[in-house]
């Protein structure tokens, strides 16, 4: 392995052309480690429809939260809705989103949809984390695994037009 070594690095410093360390590519597309993480959360569902896809199409962020309605994945871009980093919201509530002025009547609507396993499309006054308040359009389906047993909800969200 150290012959190998060696010779890349000789052969690298007589390259005009200089390579970047791959600590340097931090613009990396999030969209893969976003595909391996919810590729294996979508695998146990009784349902393959690609929802990672189609929030990149649409242009939506995605929250997948466990059957105790805690966050267990979120898309990388999560931070440009709420200004919360992805560490910052796993494992909690996306209730973390709402605040004062978030209407009840929608809240209650939407308590009632994920008690009934049902899917939902709401807009809600959601808080960023510098608190300045979004409308948030949410569209949620819970997902269930081949014997029906109900394992995870998912919503695709946008800022609300």
């Amino acid at each position: 392995m150290k012959h190998y070594d060696n010779a890349c690095a000789l052969y690298s410093s007589k390259l005009r052309i200089k390579c970047l360390p791959l600590t340097s590519w931090e613009f990396r597309n999030h969209s893969f480690s976003d595909a391996i993480l919810f590729g294996r959360i979508q695998s146990n569902w009784n349902t393959k429809q690609d929802y990672l896809k189609q929030s990149q199409k649409e242009n939506r962020e995605l929250i997948v939260t466990d059957k105790n309605f805690r966050i267990v994945f979120a898309t990388n871009t999560i931070s440009k809705i709420s200004g919360y980093r992805l560490k910052e919201i796993l494992g909690k509530s996306p209730r973390m989103f709402q605040g004062e002025a978030t209407s009840k009547d929608t809240q209650q609507k939407i308590k009632t949809a994920l008690t009934e396993l049902k899917p939902f499309k709401e807009v809600i006054l959601n808080y960023r984390k510098n608190g300045n308040s979004y409308w948030c359009e949410i569209e949620a389906y819970p997902m269930f695994d081949k014997n029906g047993t109900f394992l995870n909800y998912i919503a695709l969200e946008k800022i609300a037009s």
